[in-house]
């Protein structure tokens, strides 16, 4: 797997606030290098290389996207373990069903991090991973997220629900009862979320305990995998404060 490249001084910050960044090089635009001394302070204090380049080697270091004049290559995603998702108590996993959108997916990431999701599971396959347009799409959220690939997501699920116990809740449009109405999830609980276009896959969709619906007001109105997630988030954490 290649590396990763982080465009832009927002973005590089970001990176740099995560002990776990990965960053190996940072690159500036030698006619802004002022500008940025503050950043480029922060990374040599952590030992990361500086170096100064012109505007054409930073378009071709960011392969198209928008730098600003820095940009920092870093080591591939590293990805969780999931045993490691499960070592606390009562986690609340994210689990994604071919969410294949980068920015559906960078969105997600961002979501599931401000509501403290534990971890997220995707699918090694049909699946979008971290790219540069999730990184930015995440505003840099990805970096502070712990996300596991499965390789038989369906499988997973069985196992988490049988050997661990944990509540598996499907979201769609058609669920039995809705997000905020919940049962309690004393060891734990997965929300799955599919495809905008297919929603949840039928053996995934079998897997879990529960399906439940976002409560709208015009029921013919859609939302996509991204919103719909976050409105869940906030209503699966609304709903654990109450209990």
């Amino acid at each position: 797997m290649s590396g990763r490249v982080l465009a832009g001084p927002r973005f590089v910050e970001a990176a740099l606030a995560s002990p776990t960044h990965g960053l190996v090089s940072l690159h500036v635009d030698a006619t802004k290098e002022r500008a940025f001394e503050p950043l480029l302070a922060r990374a040599r204090a952590l030992g990361i290389p500086v170096q100064r380049a012109g505007r054409g080697e930073l378009d071709r270091l960011s392969d198209g996207l928008r730098h600003q004049g820095v940009v920092a290559l870093a080591k591939p995603f590293e990805f969780t373990e999931l045993d490691e998702l499960l070592a606390g108590e009562a986690p609340l996993l994210l689990a994604l069903d071919e969410i294949t959108d980068p920015h559906n997916f960078g969105a997600i990431v961002r979501s599931a991090v401000a509501f403290g999701v534990d971890g997220l599971l995707v699918p090694k396959h049909r699946s979008a991973t971290v790219t540069p347009t999730v990184f930015r799409t995440s505003a840099g959220a990805v970096e502070r997220a712990r996300i596991a690939q499965v390789t038989n997501l369906q499988r997973t699920l069985l196992d988490l629900r049988e050997r661990h116990g944990l509540q598996v809740v499907g979201l769609a449009g058609d669920g039995e009862t809705t997000i905020d109405a919940l049962p309690p999830a004393p060891l734990g609980r997965v929300l799955v979320v599919g495809s905008e276009g297919d929603g949840l896959r039928r053996l995934v969709r079998e897997r879990c305990d529960i399906i439940a619906r976002i409560p709208q007001t015009d029921a013919t109105e859609s939302l996509n995998a991204s919103v719909a997630t976050a409105v869940a988030l906030y209503a699966v954490r609304a709903a654990a404060g109450r209990a």
